[in-house]
């Protein structure tokens, strides 16, 4: 009597619960999933923000970059805290959030922030996986790589770029990227054999990649032939770091101006610098890092590059003035 008597109140509760259920209560539970206070521009205009600043961001220097993406980085934690918007719009936000941060910490690595550079990585993933677009955590451990690795840190790359290619989407923009990277944090551990095998991987990429390609998001062949002068430096192979670095260099300046890439050509310079100084001829890497060192866009990681070659150039020759020279000179245009 008493399990009876149980299932009559619950019968009972679960028909009142029903009878609750109108189709007018249904009507209003999806009026108020599509309720917002956002104007329709609003995310357009974010959309705008994120392909602006990657379009030219290879054009102007980072400290003219920075006011504008913190900006608009801190216009979408308004739009996603103090305004009503639909989960569809949440999702947006969060993804344009990421992608900000993304670029935020791009800039940070430009100015050499280390602390700035962790903290906007960290929040892209964290924006990413909750707006369910898990390649903005993709982007943000493309730049967490490359900072690891300018850093001198290339176990931190290597984990940050396999952890990255696990959430890159298949054969998009981010896993092409993220294989080459995966391949030069190898070279730097000095893991030759783990390396060749990376490569090939990247340049089965390669091979259908464009020559040139516009953006701070976009990848093209040229990258990977940089990234392997810079690896085969590494393993000690000067011979085939010079030939690639050459390639790259011829490649970079015959960039049409849409598509220059200032950092990356003054990247291959030091790297080309590196392998003439290798191969016994220091006259030849000072002049190639003199190139570099003009560059419109003297980042810090042309400068460390800059300071290792020095380091380089004074350990293998000593007695040269040419090698002294240079070294007065790095020291007054990094004090300025």
């Amino acid at each position: 009597m008493k399990r009876r008597t149980a299932l009559t109140v619950i019968s009972g509760a679960a028909l009142g619960a029903l009878a609750l259920n109108t189709p007018g209560v249904a009507s209003a539970d999806t009026h108020h999933a599509t309720l917002t206070q956002l104007d329709p521009a609003d995310l357009a205009k974010l959309e705008l923000a994120v392909d602006r600043l990657g379009a030219t961001y290879s054009s102007k220097p980072p400290q003219e970059l920075w006011p504008t993406a913190a900006r608009q980085r801190h216009r979408v934690f308004t739009l996603q805290h103090q305004r009503r918007h639909s989960l569809r719009e949440a999702r947006e936000l969060g993804r344009h959030a990421g992608m900000l941060s993304v670029i935020l910490a791009w800039i940070a690595h430009d100015l050499g922030e280390d602390n700035l550079v962790q903290a906007y990585c960290d929040d892209a993933w964290t924006q990413g996986e909750q707006a369910g677009v898990r390649e903005v955590g993709a982007w943000a451990e493309d730049v967490r790589s490359t900072h690891a690795l300018y850093d001198n840190r290339p176990l931190d790359a290597l984990v940050a770029a396999t952890r990255g290619m696990v959430v890159a989407p298949r054969n998009g923009n981010a896993a092409v990227r993220l294989s080459a990277q995966v391949a030069r944090a190898y070279a730097r551990l000095g893991k030759a054999d783990e390396f060749e095998e990376a490569a090939v991987h990247a340049h089965n990429y390669q091979e259908r990649l464009p020559l040139h390609g516009a953006g701070l998001f976009a990848v093209d062949a040229v990258r990977i032939t940089s990234y392997d002068a810079s690896s085969h430096m590494w393993l000690g192979h000067a011979d085939r770091a010079r030939a690639a670095a050459q390639e790259a260099i011829g490649h970079y300046r015959a960039f049409p101006g849409p598509f220059q890439a200032p950092t990356r050509l003054a990247i291959a310079q030091v790297d080309l610098a590196q392998a003439h100084s290798a191969l016994g001829e220091p006259d030849a890497a000072i002049a190639t890092a003199r190139q570099a060192l003009a560059s419109s866009r003297l980042v810090d990681s042309i400068r460390g590059r800059a300071q290792q070659l020095d380091r380089t150039l004074q350990r293998r020759y000593p007695q040269n003035s040419a090698v002294a020279q240079f070294g007065e000179e790095l020291h007054v245009l990094l004090a300025a």
